[in-house]
């Protein structure tokens, strides 16, 4: 009856608050008073898993596992992550309470239950009245924590202030965008031939998959900090990132190959004599395939398991065993298997680039721009191997990894720009120059060569030097028509 009733005040306690007992007949479990049974029934405990979950605290309602002061330390150790509450409070439990080996200690006062023993037994032989047929005693509690625990400092390395970094990243990249588009429109329109040869098509292609992946910097700075975005708002911005990293690459990246397939292409059967005919939509179907795939893989990830906004425990914890650090993390159950199938697109595709940029690169095109394409193809394979390292390591720190993150998809951006736009727009700044210089020259000879302004000219109808008075307009006519020659020259 003793035993049931500590089961039962147990039960009771816990009615009503987070702790729920294991089903299944698993709890409580009988150890007969028996210390090895009840040292082998923690152990299956201990490692019991189910439906409901795992075991994270054991109550002995008795201190029949600790008088094997040995094992029962051996098990502590093995199962650190336990709590521990027991039953009665003898000296061995007492000692290895105070070597931190058991969470806390009920038990019952033994010298005040022998002292009350002793004066009811005085009393009867005295014949005095006994007013309490029961006579209850109090409880020793022992606690290795305070029941009013004062409030917890934890640090949620929450991103803060350096989201200005991805804002102001973002920002610059869509000016570029905004400048380069303006000036491929406006060159377009007047049909220069540095636009025109290049395909604007193209630009446009590569302007528009760039402004998609550097869009992925929002959804960067967004977590989970009260007061900025609440658990649905970061759980979006989460699935968003891979998203818009996928289909702004697969734009981009999709525009350069195809650009330099069709110039190997045009190359190939240029030797062999024959001539071939390349549509717009010939070279727009590797887009489309590579797309579609990253397509469907997203799709998948998300219908099936999105990224979910979730907090990830850090290591430490303070004097109660209570974590004292913590950080944002994007996790799902089965990320990994969706994650690997678009590094693996996309990194076939960045490699088949590579090699399209190799076999062209002794063709000399016009404006250099299959020279730029491929140091860019280059530079991207080279990114995404310094960059898988480099995130593999900054991985327990949060803040260091969107600084890295938000770099690598600056320089990434800005990389794809100005090697396919800045030589465009300083080749056509240089040509104007020279043009400007060529017609200032040109005004200059023109200048000279005015009849009113070649010194030594003589007007009047005869020459003094020519014996032949009627010839003397042909020979002068003929002298200045050869000065003439000479100044052009």
């Amino acid at each position: 009856p003793n035993v049931q009733s500590r089961i039962q005040g147990v039960k009771e306690t816990l009615d009503g608050t987070s702790w729920k007992e294991i089903g299944g007949g698993v709890s409580p479990a009988d150890c007969g008073d028996d210390v090895e049974i009840a040292l082998d029934l923690m152990q299956q405990l201990a490692v019991h898993r189910s439906s409901e979950g795992h075991v994270d605290a054991i109550i002995p309602v008795g201190g029949w596992p600790m008088y094997n002061e040995i094992k029962w330390r051996e098990f502590v150790n093995d199962h650190r992550h336990l709590k521990l509450i027991v039953g009665d409070s003898l000296g061995v439990q007492v000692e290895l309470f105070n070597r931190a080996y058991v969470d806390g200690l009920v038990g019952q006062v033994p010298y005040q239950m022998g002292e009350f023993s002793i004066e009811t037994l005085w009393k009867l032989n005295k014949k005095e009245p006994i007013h309490d047929i029961i006579t209850g005693t109090n409880l020793l509690e022992m606690l290795r924590f305070p029941l009013d625990l004062a409030p917890r400092d934890q640090e949620m390395n929450n991103i803060g202030n350096l989201a200005i970094v991805g804002y102001l990243f973002f920002a610059v990249v869509v000016g570029v965008i905004l400048y380069f588009t303006g000036w491929t429109a406006v060159h377009h329109r007047r049909n220069v031939r540095v636009v025109t040869a290049s395909q604007p098509a193209f630009l446009y292609m590569i302007l528009a998959g760039i402004l998609v992946f550097a869009s992925a910097l929002i959804p960067l700075t967004v977590d989970d900090q009260e007061g900025r975005y609440s658990k649905k708002g970061a759980d979006i911005a989460c699935m968003c990132y891979p998203w818009l990293i996928c289909l702004g690459f697969t734009t981009a990246i999709s525009a350069l190959f195809t650009k330099v397939w069709r110039l190997n292409r045009l190359f190939k059967s240029a030797q062999r004599m024959r001539r071939v005919i390349i549509r717009p939509q010939d070279v727009l179907g590797p887009f489309f395939a590579l797309l579609t795939a990253n397509v469907i893989v997203l799709t998948c990830w998300t219908v099936l398991d999105p990224l979910t906004y979730q907090r990830v425990d850090g290591e430490g914890t303070d004097h109660w065993n209570r974590v004292i650090s913590s950080h944002g993390k994007c996790k799902s159950e089965s990320s990994a298997p969706y994650l690997y199938i678009l590094v693996g697109i996309n990194l076939a595709v960045l490699v088949l680039a590579n090699i399209q940029a190799y076999a062209a690169r002794k063709i000399h095109t016009e404006f250099s721009e299959s020279y730029y394409i491929g140091i860019l193809m280059v530079a991207c394979l080279q990114a995404i191997m310094v960059a898988i390292p480099v995130l593999f390591l900054v991985q327990g720190n949060p803040r260091a990894l969107y600084l890295v993150q938000s770099v690598l998809i600056f320089i990434a951006s800005m990389s794809f720009l100005l090697l396919m736009f800045l030589p465009k727009v300083l080749f056509l700044r240089n040509l104007r120059r020279e043009e400007r210089k060529k017609r200032e020259k040109d005004e200059q000879l023109q200048g000279r060569e005015d009849p009113d302004d070649i010194p030594g000219e003589v007007t009047s109808s005869e020459h003094p030097g020519n014996g032949e008075g009627g010839n003397a307009p042909e020979g002068r006519k003929g002298e200045r028509m050869q000065r003439q020659n000479s100044l052009r020259a």
